[in-house]
């Protein structure tokens, strides 16, 4: 069932980034549910009531909730009674007939039931709207004065971010599944931020490796180079080596430098490393020697015109260090 599950939110996810479609928020909303992996579900239903009125179509996936949560939305379902032969607007649209033609007894039960089912549905703009008709109208009213705004929303929000931090058993199989499905699909955001969970929850996981070269390729070379330096000897002299072509690509030479110093005090014998360690030693000495060689030229001329040396006796003939 879980690959199932990996399949169907990995379809849903290249959907969705095609078409923007809340059916397939839908999708992942139920199937990371399923997967018991509520940091998304929580992100994505977020989204979805960022693009939805209300939560209506969240309550009718509630089945693959913590039961916690299927209780919290069984409780406002039940917690009010709601007409089912009208929906919120047709409750609406008869009050204000029923207001218009001189009935307001009843056309404040359809205010009120309106008013509920807007409430419970999380359309806090809609239900503010009608209690402000209530209070104008019925202000004298004690059943209309003890109605109150209830979050749904927001409370919805807080249950699934208190479910974040529970961890599924087989959390690290579940990502490392993921996060190399969504890898090889070019999901490389998504396939990033599973990486990086696991290696909260494990550190030598060789999901490491996978994570640095996502962030290599994306750029992001000092971050990539942070998880490299916990690598294993080995895959660090490979990634190290890459990061140093790629950071002299960018232009940075110190840093490029750097690792294939690091590289060479490792293993001299590593690809042509050795190669070019001593070269750049050699170009550096030749730059030094030609450097020496234009201040004893500049130090003769000073001589002709004062006589001294700029020079110190003790310095003179001793060779320079070459650093890299």
């Amino acid at each position: 069932m879980k690959e199932k599950a990996v399949d169907s939110i990995l379809e849903a996810r290249k959907n969705y980034m095609t078409n923007q479609s809340k059916g397939e928020l839908l999708v992942l909303i139920k199937e990371y549910a399923k997967l018991e992996l509520y940091k998304e579900v929580n992100r994505y239903i977020r989204e979805f009531l960022e693009k939805s009125r209300d939560i209506s179509d969240i309550m009718e996936i509630s089945e693959n909730f913590p039961m916690e949560i299927q209780n919290f939305l069984k409780e406002i379902k039940e917690g009010i009674e709601i007409d089912e032969d009208f929906d919120a607007d047709s409750l609406l649209e008869m009050g204000e007939l029923l207001w218009e033609i001189g009935s307001p007894e009843e056309a404040r039960d359809n205010y009120i039931k309106a008013f509920e089912s807007y409430n419970i549905l999380g359309r806090n703009d809609s239900a503010e709207e009608v209690l402000n008709t209530l209070m104008s109208r019925y202000h004298d009213d004690q059943d209309v004065r003890e109605l109150k705004i209830r979050d749904v929303k927001g409370e919805l929000y807080e249950k699934f971010a208190e479910m974040e931090n529970l961890v599924p058993q087989d959390e690290v199989d579940l990502r490392y599944a993921l996060g190399k499905r969504m890898h090889e699909a070019d999901l490389l955001s998504d396939a990033e931020e599973n990486y990086k969970r696991i290696l909260t929850l494990r550190k030598d996981h060789k999901a490491r490796r996978y994570l640095v070269a996502i962030l290599r390729d994306k750029n992001a070379l000092e971050e990539a180079l942070n998880y490299a330096e916990k690598l294993e000897e080995s895959e660090k002299l490979d990634e190290y080596y890459s990061l140093a072509l790629s950071f002299k690509a960018v232009g940075n030479k110190e840093k490029a430098n750097t690792l294939l110093r690091e590289i060479y005090e490792i293993n001299q014998e590593y690809k042509d490393v050795k190669e070019l360690f001593e070269a750049k030693r050699e170009e550096k000495k030749e730059i030094v020697k030609k450097e020496e060689e234009a201040f004893v030229e500049m130090d003769k001329e000073i001589i002709k015109t004062t006589g001294e040396s700029v020079v110190d006796e003790k310095d003179k003939g001793e060779e320079r260090i070459v650093f890299l």
